[in-house]
Formats: structure tokens, C-alpha cells, sequence
């Protein structure tokens, strides 16, 4: 742009002429892909970062996407009768490229945004390796560490008996450590999965009755009540490892925060052409301030409690990524001092599916 005499930017036209002429600068300076479209789905415009993002044939406006670029996942979303956003990710060459598709103009147009993530998606790969790696060379001597102290203890009589107690904090801290890295373990695989795991129909009593098996042990030490009220009918449309997975750390979960003579129900109900499927427990609740970011990698709510129930502060991350993965969703209802409800909306129903 020009300046004036007194140093300042000269007027480029006036009214929608100056509108217009900064609007093609924005557009041919951004780093971003920039493409739009008419109501009858044709291109109407882009910018030059778009072409050295992806294969642009030559005066692309007025074409259809499809024959403008070779990217049918671009060309459907463009797709003029598709209604609301939608967000996809590309691989492109050495590129990743993430593209952002939003109506645009009344009539069906409709804005593209590509964007080049891939230094982004790099550093996330890096950081992705070095965890799944430490975790992996980590919790073989932190089970070892366990395995001796547990050992140890077998016979009380041969330690001191001051030796016994700082055993029993290495039989602790090593059970912590070791669950710790199977839970880094576990979000690293889940990080890495390039497709979602295979969604089938499955029966759901059999996975709750599973899940009373294996914590039964867990609630009767805290003198915790777990029981179940899930009618023989129920399915859902899930992965059988995963679901079990999921569950099974709500129910730990409601089982650590629960006080001794408390209760921990795992119920579900049909609903929506779904499954309702809740973990709920009476025991010390969660503030509503908390609700949005419980899902988080390692937020704790209270952590001197947090760390003497042996949480490793994963449990619900991973329960996010799951539920996510089987394209369901959790949330959670909490009252301090009232108990706690995480309900899991997955497909699914109270008739054989068909």
C-alpha cells in the first residue's frame, strides 16, 4: 500500500471499492488456503497459498471442486446441500493439513480454510514416542521395585521391625508407579490409532457382571456395596475391550472416592434409540467447577485425597478417548459430599438389533 503526505496510508477507493481491495490483500497475504464457493457449489475464489498447499489446476474459478483439486473428502464437504461445519484432516506429501469447512453467504456457499499443521502433528508425534518410550523403560524396574517389596513382606519376621513400614511405602509407591506407566502406556496406544477400533453389537449384562467380578474384591476391602440393575436385553454397539475399559475405570473410580458402608450402582436404561449406561456413587462429589476439565490429562480435584486413594490422574483421560472412540459420550453429574453420576451415551437399544 501507498502512504500519504502525512505518512499514513493513502485511501484505496472509497466505500465497497477500499472493502474490496482489503479484503484481496488479507486474503493474498494469509498462510492459510483460502477457497469459497457459490450457491451452486463452483468456485468463486481462492488465494495463492491455496495452490502451493495443494494440486490447483490453472484458473480454477468457476469450476466445481472436484475438477478444481483431486480431493473428494474436500469436494463432498464443499457440497452445497450439506448443511453446519465440518472439519477434516488431509495428508498431502510431507503436509498435514487440517481443512475447516463453514457456510458462507446466504444460499448454500460455502468457506474453505486449509490449514498446514504439520509441524504441530510433528511435535505431537514426538512428544507421543518419548512418553509411550519412557513408560515402557520405566515400568519394567518400578514392577520389579514392587515385585521384591511384595516379596519382602511375605515374611515380616526377617526385617527389623522399623524396616517393615518403609517396605510397605515401597510396595505402595511401586504398585502407583507401575500403574502409572500402564496408564501413559495405554493413552499412547490410543494417541497413535490411525482408525477407531471395530464398533460390533454387544450384550451388556455379560460386561457389567465382568466388572462386579473384578472390582468385587476392590469394593468389599473399602466395605463398599457394588451392585448392578441392567435388564438381560440391553446391547450396545461398541468394542468389547475398550467399553470394558471405560467402565471399569468409572467404577474404580466411584469405588476410591467412596467412604466405607457407601455404594457404588453401575445401572443402564434405553433411551434415544440408545443406551444410558451410569456408574453412580454417594461418596465425596466433585464440584461443578471441576466438571469441565476432570477429562483432563492428570487434573486433580483435590490431590492430597487424589494421591491417598493411589489415583494416577489418567483414568478419566482415558475414559474420554474411548468413549470418543466408539463415538459415544460421557459426562458427569456432582454435588460435593453428594455422590457423584458419569453417564455414557452409546448407540444401542432394548431390542435385538437389526
Amino acid at each position: 500500500m501507498s502512504t500519504g503526505a502525512e505518512g499514513g496510508p493513502a485511501a484505496v477507493g472509497t466505500g465497497a471499492e477500499a472493502d474490496a481491495a482489503l479484503a484481496k490483500l488479507v486474503l493474498d497475504l494469509s498462510p492459510n488456503g483460502v477457497l469459497v464457493t457459490d450457491a451452486s457449489g463452483r468456485i468463486r475464489g481462492c488465494n495463492p497459498a491455496l495452490g502451493r498447499m495443494v494440486p490447483l489446476v490453472p484458473d480454477p474459478l468457476g469450476r466445481t471442486p472436484l475438477d478444481a483439486l483431486p480431493l473428494p473428502a474436500v469436494a463432498e464437504a464443499l457440497d452445497p446441500r450439506r448443511e453446519g461445519e465440518c472439519e477434516l484432516p488431509l495428508h498431502i506429501g510431507t503436509r498435514d493439513l487440517l481443512v475447516r469447512v463453514v457456510p458462507f453467504g446466504v444460499g448454500g456457499g460455502r468457506l474453505c480454510i486449509f490449514q498446514d499443521v504439520s509441524r504441530l502433528r510433528q511435535a505431537e508425534r514426538y512428544r507421543q514416542e518419548f512418553v509411550a518410550n519412557v513408560s515402557h523403560e520405566l515400568r519394567t524396574p518400578a514392577t520389579a521395585i514392587a515385585g521384591f517389596a511384595e516379596t519382602l513382606l511375605q515374611d515380616p519376621a526377617l526385617l527389623a521391625p522399623e524396616a517393615v513400614g518403609m517396605v510397605e511405602t515401597i510396595l505402595r509407591n511401586g504398585r502407583r508407579l507401575t500403574a502409572l506407566f500402564d496408564d501413559l502406556l495405554h493413552l499412547a496406544r490410543l494417541d497413535a490409532m490411525d482408525t477407531p477400533p471395530p464398533l460390533t453389537e454387544l450384550q451388556l449384562l455379560p460386561i457389567v457382571e465382568e466388572l462386579i467380578d473384578k472390582h468385587g474384591p476392590q469394593a468389599a476391602e473399602r466395605k463398599i456395596q457394588l451392585e448392578r440393575s441392567v435388564s438381560p436385553g440391553l446391547w450396545v454397539r461398541g468394542h468389547a475391550d475398550a467399553l470394558h475399559h471405560l467402565l471399569g475405570n468409572l467404577v474404580s473410580n466411584a469405588i476410591k472416592y467412596s467412604d466405607a458402608g457407601g455404594l457404588v450402582l453401575i445401572r443402564a436404561r434405553p433411551r434415544h434409540n440408545g443406551v444410558i449406561i451410569e456408574i453412580v456413587d454417594n461418596g465425596v462429589g466433585i464440584d461443578p467447577i471441576h466438571h469441565e476439565r476432570i477429562f483432563e490429562r492428570f487434573y486433580r480435584v483435590d490431590k492430597g485425597r487424589a494421591r491417598s486413594a493411589g489415583g494416577t490422574g489418567l483414568g478419566l483421560a482415558i475414559v474420554k478417548h474411548l468413549a470418543k472412540a466408539m463415538k459415544a459420550k460421557v459426562e458427569v453429574r456432582s454435588r460435593p459430599e453428594r455422590g457423584s453420576t458419569f453417564r455414557v451415551w452409546i448407540a444401542g437399544g432394548d431390542a435385538p438389533p437389526t
